[in-house]
């Protein structure tokens, strides 16, 4: 079954019902689909054929919602790149991925005319809002003039999109996702959240974010409402769930706290929200009390998966965060969904009994199609038919995983993935910089903050400052340190290698579990 299957679907069933609305434009299913097959027709007309990629450097929008699906309507691949990322980031994926087509919006006209000069070769089409900047191609101009593309009928094996997720070697990595992958996600996320064709869902994460890929194509199978919001910020997300009547969303902790915090929450009327998932974090006990009192009719289900697997593993529904004794579950991350596929192991491969510590590692139809370009990283990362998360876990008698370190040195701060060694190579290039670890350590708002451990060369100095600008250039902002510690020694194993378990215990010495 290919994704784009999805919306014939919905012309049968759902044409005149809205299919987006973004900044008080809404549009049905018939125009969307629409105008998802004119944008293969102008991607064509760009000479994108079957197997090409196509990047996207945009914020959230109903143009770039139709772009997700029109690019591989023609048989493409769509590659949307972080928003937040730095330009040698974004120079890398580009280059990995060798797309000759960029999309940008009004947000990201710079980025996009720095990227160009690099590569002769690069096109660049503009989807934003206003005038086209010079030497672009007008997207909306092109859709204007082309003939509507049939359907491409591929395999459901194609790549529909890569993602591209934090490195162990310091660059990031293609995920690649296929029809398959996806459709069998969908699938996944229908039957943990029970989409329907009154499902309005609220979108706040971007669309290079498989927490916002995924809805995107389940919300579409059930013929339901996407509203479409840039990115998130407190006030503009919850005028949007009043003003559009949401019922459904995704948020990270700390986006949630933002918006009970926030001066205005009071003055708006989210009540329609109904259930919603939580990813990234599990959420603190003062959190859950505070959001029973202040939003009564959210339930929360904590979610839990990777790009590498499609998405969503496991799910925690919202009574299993209450009741007493063995019942209340609220501190395990979830258990399996509908049609997941995956166990915990030892280092051997061997699965280990209830409540043993092992690491997840998961098998299906949903498990990526491999990195692209890296056969090695996909070899270390797929074995024997099964993708190793790097999440150590451990099951209950319920089936109920919690999971309690990552194998994989990786950061998670406010739901965002942060390779350590990434910032670990952006703070080294500093001149003053002899040798550098990076952790993460606890935080109330954020869960874990990335911090820097670092020794100086002899003589040379540099202060937490300068060390923090330095890698803002390098990296994407929620990457670089938000504090450095400046040491004369690093801890050292027999082998010489720096050993982090020492510069972490102070931090983490009176918590419970290492993933907040």
């Amino acid at each position: 079954m290919r994704i784009t299957s999805v919306l014939r679907r919905c012309l049968q069933t759902n044409a005149d019902s809205p299919a987006t609305v973004y900044r008080g434009r809404t549009s049905s299913w018939r125009e969307t689909i629409d105008g998802i097959r004119k944008g293969g027709g102008a991607f064509q007309g760009l000479g994108v054929a079957p197997g090409d990629r196509v990047a996207a450097l945009a914020l959230n929008s109903d143009t770039f919602f139709r772009i997700m699906f029109a690019v591989p309507w023609i048989g493409g691949i769509i590659v949307p790149l972080n928003t937040r990322w730095s330009v040698v980031e974004l120079q890398h994926a580009l280059s990995n991925c060798g797309a000759e087509v960029l999309l940008v919006d009004e947000n990201f006209v710079k980025e996009a005319q720095f990227l160009a000069a690099g590569n002769g070769s690069l096109k660049i089409a503009y989807i934003g809002e206003g005038a086209c900047p010079e030497g672009m191609f007008d997207y909306r101009q092109l859709v204007a003039d082309t003939t509507p593309a049939e359907e491409h009928e591929g395999d459901p094996d194609d790549l529909f999109c890569i993602l591209y997720t934090g490195g162990t070697t310091g660059h990031p990595k293609g995920v690649m996702l296929s029809h398959t992958n996806l459709f069998i996600t969908g699938l996944f996320w229908l039957g943990t959240c029970h989409f329907d064709s009154g499902t309005r869902y609220l979108h706040i994460a971007g669309f290079f974010h498989i927490v916002s890929t995924v809805p995107a194509i389940a919300v579409s199978m059930a013929g339901g409402t996407h509203v479409i919001e840039p990115k998130f910020d407190p006030v503009p997300t919850m005028t949007a769930i009043q003003e559009n009547k949401v019922n459904f969303s995704t948020f990270v902790p700390v986006m949630i706290n933002m918006m009970l915090q926030h001066p205005d929450f009071e003055r708006h009327d989210l009540t329609s929200m109904g259930q919603c998932v939580y990813g990234g974090s599990p959420i603190p006990d003062a959190l859950i009390d505070r959001m029973i009192e202040k939003l009564p009719t959210w339930q929360f289900i904590q979610g839990y998966g990777q790009t590498e697997s499609s998405g969503i593993l496991t799910n925690l529904p919202w009574a299993s965060h209450f009741g007493e004794g063995r019942a209340n579950k609220r501190k395990a991350t979830g258990r399996a969904v509908y049609g997941a596929n995956f166990k915990i192991v030892d280092p051997e491969g061997r699965e280990v009994g209830l409540h043993e510590q092992g690491e997840v590692v998961v098998r299906g139809l949903n498990v990526m199609r491999g990195y692209w370009g890296n056969e090695e990283a996909t070899n270390a990362t797929i074995r024997d038919g099964w993708l190793h998360t790097g999440d150590a876990a451990r099951m209950d008698e319920d089936g109920f995983i919690t999971v309690v370190d990552r194998i994989k040195d990786m950061i998670v701060t406010g739901g965002e993935n942060v390779f350590s060694i990434e910032v670990e190579n952006a703070v080294s290039t500093h001149p003053a910089v002899s040798q550098c670890a990076v952790i993460g350590i606890p935080d109330p708002k954020w869960g874990e903050t990335v911090h820097a451990v670092v020794v100086l060369r002899p003589g040379a100095t540099a202060s937490e400052a300068d060390l923090i600008e330095h890698c803002r250039n390098l990296i994407a902002n929620y990457k670089c340190p938000r504090s450095v510690e400046i040491i004369s020694e690093m801890p050292m194993s027999a082998a010489g290698k720096i050993t982090k378990g020492p510069l972490r215990d102070k931090y983490w010495q009176h918590h419970g579990k290492r993933v907040n």
